[in-house]
Order: C-alpha cells, then structure tokens, then sequence
C-alpha cells in the first residue's frame, strides 16, 4: 500500500526562512517531492492524486487529506473535502473556485471561502509569493 512517511525539513547552506525547503517523503514510490513543485492535491476515493509542476503523470498514493496537511503545513490550504491548494500557484480566485497558474481550477467550498481569502491575504502578508 502507497502512503507517505513523513514530512522533512532540509535547511540549505543559508539560514534565511525563504531557503527552507520541505520535503514529502512517499512510502513504496521511493520518492522525494519538493512541497514547491506540488501545485495541488485531490482526494479520489481511498487514494488522493498530487499534481505537480511539469509532471508527464500525477501521482497516486493511498493516504487521507488530514495526513497530507499534517505534512505540507504552510503555504497549503484545505480549500474543500476534496483538494488541498499550494497558495502560491493561486493566479485568482473567485465563489467557488481559485485557478492556479497552470490553468487547473479546484472547488473552494462555499463554507470556507471566506476563510480562504483571509488565509490566502495572511500568505501573501507573511512573505508569501504568488507565482503569478
């Protein structure tokens, strides 16, 4: 069974809070994703897909949402049941929805689209880049 083992923060040589770099760690793919290069994640049934930047193919693992959050921490928002966003590919966002700078466009419920827009404004606020 897929799943994840656990997030890993790797400092580079600097110290600066932007050189940071998390690490998702996938169990039985014997991969290592880069959090920046996860654009987003969806839940489909008991498996979730993470798309990702320049990928030929999405990657399918068994593991659940709250898992992955515990993983990706900042910078990631649950934005519905189904879909965790990486805040900084948000190109707009709108009732209902946000597209991100690859053109995709994921649900925002209609319950947390408020809170979106304040942890999205926080993001930004905090050093937060969006990639647009």
């Amino acid at each position: 069974m897929d799943g994840i083992v656990g997030g890993d923060k790797r400092m580079t040589e600097k110290t600066d809070k932007k050189d940071e770099r998390r690490k998702l760690f996938i169990r039985t793919k014997k991969l290592m994703l880069d959090q920046a290069d996860i654009l987003y994640v969806e839940s489909r049934a008991k498996k979730v897909e993470i798309h990702t930047m320049g990928a030929q193919q999405n990657i399918e693992i068994y593991a659940t949402m709250e898992e992955l959050m515990e993983q990706l921490g900042e910078g990631f928002y649950r934005c519905h049941r189904a879909y965790i966003v990486n805040m900084a590919y948000i190109a707009e966002y709108g009732e209902g929805s946000a597209i991100l700078t690859s053109g995709d466009k994921v649900y925002v419920a209609k319950k947390k689209f408020g809170e979106f827009v304040k942890a999205y404004k926080r993001y930004l606020e905090n050093g937060g880049v969006s990639s647009v």
